[in-house]
Parts: structure tokens; sequence; C-alpha cells
């Protein structure tokens, strides 16, 4: 593709007919594809047993009304996508982009909250076949552990612990290495002190304890623990992966990033699919050049795109 016509296509791509927008719908200018990519992730894959969901940030800081701060990502300001992605695989599975009030929610219990109800609509089509959901303290509570128990999906996530229904642990300091635990019938409520308390609640474990050597000694780790860091690190790694590829550029609109990051992400699912079916790991970058002449484009854009004036 010659860069006049790229330049061109970038500077009038539109996804919708803005005489029909919907006055409380913020992803109006996208929906139709965002839709498109949304059922086809969910339709391409049955994922393996161990499924995680986190946050991941486009990055973006121009103005708009739902933008987002997260200290721990690699973006601090952008889009948030809550994402659902399977651990065996890398595969993203389903997403929802936050957008405040109006965020594309099932409705569920109240005593759920916005969180419980990110889980159950990202899992709406996963429960009741034996899956094993990993998340972290925004979303873990003993509300949601029993609904998603009653769905026949077990759950292990580090927890708050002032969360509602969250047994007292004792108030003394525990020396590092040890544990206090506190179980029912179907969850199981641990306090483990690394360098901080660490705090975990789970479905589908017990109270066993595994050796690690950690700077020359011996120590016990629950394993619990063990197996959240193991699984929990998904959606951050396809974060990684998309760092040296992602084609987003500044001077768009916020849309048009949401358009191309949705290609990276439906790039790197293909990309995962195929090594899970070939068994074949080529490095990811030459993958997607090869496949798409994308690295050409990427350079296009980051030369001249800048000086393009888009509309809406």
């Amino acid at each position: 593709m010659s860069r006049n016509r790229f330049q061109l296509l970038l500077r009038y791509i539109h996804f919708c007919n803005n005489n029909n927008q919907v006055t409380n719908d913020r992803l109006f200018k996208v929906d139709m594809v965002l839709q498109d990519i949304k059922n086809n992730f969910r339709s391409a894959m049955v994922p393996f047993q161990n499924l995680v969901i986190d946050e991941s940030l486009v990055l973006w800081k121009g103005r708009l009304s739902f933008k987002k701060f997260i200290s721990t990502k690699r973006h601090r300001f952008g889009i948030k996508f809550f994402i659902l992605c399977d651990v065996e695989t890398d595969y993203i599975l389903d997403f929802i982009i936050y957008t405040g009030k109006t965020t594309r929610l099932v409705s569920c219990d109240p005593n759920l909250g916005q969180s419980g109800a990110v889980v159950k609509t990202l899992m709406e089509k996963y429960l009741n076949k034996g899956h094993t959901l990993y998340t972290d303290n925004w979303y873990t509570s003993p509300i949601l552990s029993m609904y998603l128990h009653k769905k026949k999906t077990n759950t292990c996530g580090t927890v708050r612990c002032n969360r509602r229904g969250m047994p007292p642990f004792k108030k003394t300091k525990l020396k590092p290495g040890q544990t206090e635990s506190k179980h029912t019938g179907k969850m199981l409520a641990i306090k483990w002190m690394d360098q901080n308390e660490v705090h975990m609640l789970t479905t589908i474990h017990g109270d066993e304890q595994l050796p690690i050597q950690k700077h020359g000694k011996i120590t016990m780790k629950p394993k619990c623990v063990k197996e959240y860091n193991e699984n929990m690190g998904s959606v951050d790694k396809t974060d990684m992966l998309l760092r040296s590829v992602e084609c987003v550029r500044k001077t768009i609109k916020w849309y048009k990033k949401i358009f191309f990051h949705l290609i990276d992400l439906s790039l790197l699912n293909a990309y995962s699919s195929y090594k899970t079916v070939t068994g074949n790991h080529i490095p990811i970058p030459s993958s997607v050049s090869d496949g798409t002449n994308k690295t050409d484009n990427r350079k296009i854009s980051n030369r001249s795109c800048t000086k393009i004036k888009t509309t809406d």
C-alpha cells in the first residue's frame, strides 16, 4: 500500500453513522467493530481449565470522560479494558471496555458490586463447566466465591481482609513463612506472612504448604499462593507481547486508537491459536509482519501520520 493511500484511509476511516448516535452510548463510534470482534473471540476457542481476569490500559492522555489511571500498568493513563484470558494459551476470550456508569455489565445481585458484575459478565458463557478463575483483590470476595462455586466454577485470588464475609484473623504479627487459616466446607481463607501480610481466598486449595528457596534460605509458601503467582500474569504478558508490535499513534482520535488496539488483540489471538495448534513458537514480531505487513504500515504511520488532521 502506498503512503498516500494509507494516509487517506487513516484520515477518513469511520465505523458508524453519527446521525444514529445513542446519547448515553459512549462506545457508539466503535460498537459495530467491537461486537464483531468480541463474538469472534468467544467462538474461536474452547478454553482450558484455568482462566484469569485482570485489567489492561490502552495509552490515552487526551481528554476523555472515561480515562483511567492505574499506577501498576505499563501505560498508567488510558482506556481501561477488563480482560478474560486463558492461562494455558494466553488467548483473550472476552473483554469489557470501562466507560464509567455506562459500562456494559449484566444485572446481578447488588451485594456483588461492580467488580462482581464484571466477573459475571465476562464468565457468563463459561460457568458450570468446571473452570478455575484467578483474580486479584479488586474482584475477590466471599460473596463472589460462593456465587461462582454454585455455578461449578472454582476461584483463587488475593483478597482484602476487610471484605464483607471475611473471617477475622488474629492481630498478632506472624513471622515470615507462617500462616493462619480459616475455612468453611467450601472456602479457605489464608493469611501468610511474606515481606508483608498476604491474604488469599480459594475454593480449590487446601492449606498445604510447599518449600521454596529464596535468598539461599528455605521457606514455606502456601500452595494457593504459588499457583496464583504462576497463573495470574497472563494479561500482563499480553501487554508485554503487544509492546513491540502495537500500531497505535498519538495523534489519532480515541475511537480509532481503540480500533487499532482491537486489531492488535486479534493478531495476538491469532498468534496464540497458531502456537496452540502447531506447537511452533515463532517470535511474534516476525509472525505479525509476515502475515499482515503491519511492520511496514507502522513505519509509514510513524514517519508521516503525525502531520494528518483527523476528523470525526
